[in-house]
């Protein structure tokens, strides 16, 4: 049997290479799940399927064939779960966000985000007082199977769980290669199976809009004939999931996340949100559930600033997305409500309000439960799932069913490749901010390794995520000031009208 429990301080690694491929991705910008909800753009399904069926695979692969892993199934209490499931999607519809892509936001200068953690935290907190009392007790016993997977209870039965994962390898591949990407575009398979097949007009603008929905108040010119300009104009835009690019991406989170497990533990987000509740207000000596979380928490503060600095990391070198906390307002969002920031504000601090109080509700978010929990075949992340996509397609179709269907800037005209490269300022000297950057990451995960040392157990040291935490968030904000001083407020917007 091989076994291994690495110092928790290594999660900021794991979170950071998740981070940063969802970030190029595109997943940290609200208008995504957005449009997930408004069934628009699958991108999310597809990738996060390629994800779950690789990290399926390895997982019982490995497993079956004598490694340990750290398993994270989820109890299945089908009451509770059902239901936190539907607040969370409600949750999702209104802010664009899940606990994970919060950080990633926050990590890409998004100044929405920082309402969507404080509403978050909040949700979190209610969950805990809402567990203390009967109601609470009752949702998370009454129907509740365990820790149940495909193939019985977890860490058992291995040999028919690699026989299941192979099946739920291919129903996941199969989601990814014949589901569309966009409303009325073509799939994967249809593609590959028609070689002579042209984009239409109608997806030529599909592609450009994305690309400026994914830029839009974006501090840092693009360039041009360069890594970013491919990132934005056409890897993370295309239809084609199965491309080299896209599907290396969702291969390579899936191996994360069983590497994840290798080392402690499954991938997740939110209980994090709960653990800072549990440190600054409702106090484990009393809260039951604050209890619960400080002694089963592991890594996951730290992956969540992994998370957070990853998404930094690659909108500054990667995508040139870092957006300096410009004021920006989703497209779908701005259709519906219009363009105020208060009440984006208030609307994306209720939404994470929601998304928080379903996510622990249901023991689990997008990570814990919809990647590492359907990855691991996990019945009550299954059963999670099911619930967010109806509530989310149906709470978004109530909320923008008659808005948010103009592309960006329509009314402006889209702005090309072509007319960007003409109108963007030029880049200046970065040698400074690379190196600072660069220099700054290093510290950071010397900050982590140094502060929590080899601790492998639970409940990390407050005062060692609280120092690494706000390493993270002093570079970011430095960084933030020097993109805005060197390009004088510069904020991309993606029509010809407002380009500048």
């Amino acid at each position: 049997m091989i076994e291994v429990t690495s110092p928790i301080w290594i999660g900021i690694i794991i979170g950071a290479v998740i981070g940063g491929l969802a970030e190029a991705w595109g997943i940290s910008n609200p208008e995504v799940l957005l449009r997930l909800g408004k069934w628009q753009d699958r991108l999310f399904v597809g990738c996060i399927a390629i994800a779950i069926g690789t990290g399926a695979l390895a997982l019982y692969g490995l497993a079956a064939a004598g490694v340990a892993f750290h398993w994270g199934i989820k109890p299945d209490y089908i009451v509770g779960v059902g239901l936190g499931g539907i607040i969370f999607g409600i949750g999702i519809a209104i802010s664009g966000y899940v606990p994970g892509t919060v950080w990633m936001a926050l990590g890409e200068g998004r100044r929405d985000a920082i309402y969507a953690v404080l509403g978050g935290l909040l949700g979190a907190a209610s969950w805990t007082l809402i567990y203390q009392t009967s109601f609470g007790h009752w949702l998370v016993t009454y129907l509740n199977f365990g820790q149940i997977y495909f193939g019985g209870q977890a860490d058992t039965n291995l040999g028919i769980g690699f026989m299941l994962a192979i099946i739920w390898a291919v129903i996941m591949f199969g989601i990814a290669y014949t589901l569309p990407r966009y409303k009325k575009g073509k799939s994967c398979a249809y593609v590959s199976t028609h070689k002579d097949y042209k984009l239409t007009p109608e997806e030529q603008n599909q592609y450009i809009e994305t690309t400026n929905t994914l830029r839009e108040g974006s501090s840092m010119p693009l360039g041009k004939d360069n890594l970013p300009e491919k990132v934005n104009y056409h890897w993370t835009v295309s239809s084609k999931l199965f491309g080299v690019v896209m599907l290396s991406v969702g291969i390579i989170i899936g191996l994360m996340v069983v590497l994840g497990m290798f080392f402690h533990q499954i991938f997740g987000e939110s209980t994090t949100y709960s653990w800072i509740v549990a440190e600054l207000w409702l106090p484990a000596t009393y809260w039951k559930y604050s209890s619960t979380v400080v002694n089963t928490v592991g890594w996951e503060p730290f992956s969540d600033i992994g998370t957070l600095f990853g998404a930094f990391l690659a909108s500054v070198f990667l995508t040139r997305r870092f957006q300096s906390f410009n004021n920006v307002i989703p497209p779908s969002w701005r259709e519906r409500f219009g363009n105020s920031q208060i009440k984006r504000s208030v609307g994306v601090f209720f939404g994470a309000y929601l998304m928080l109080l379903g996510a622990r509700m249901a023991d689990g978010c997008a990570s814990g439960h919809i990647l590492s929990g359907d990855l691991q075949m996990a019945v009550s992340s299954v059963e999670f799932f099911v619930f967010v996509m109806i509530s989310l397609l149906l709470t978004a179709f109530l909320i923008y069913k008659r808005h948010g269907n103009k592309l960006l800037g329509t009314d402006g005209g889209l702005m090309s490749m072509e007319q960007r490269r003409k109108i963007e300022p030029k880049i200046k000297n970065e040698k400074g901010l690379k190196i600072f950057v660069v220099s700054a990451a290093i510290i950071l995960v010397l900050t982590a390794a140094l502060a929590s040392g080899s601790y492998n157990g639970y409940n990390p040291n407050a005062n060692a995520v609280a120092i690494t935490g706000f390493v993270a968030i002093v570079i970011i904000v430095m960084t933030a000031a020097w993109l805005k001083t060197k390009y004088n407020n510069y904020s991309f917007e993606g029509n010809e009208e407002n380009g500048s």
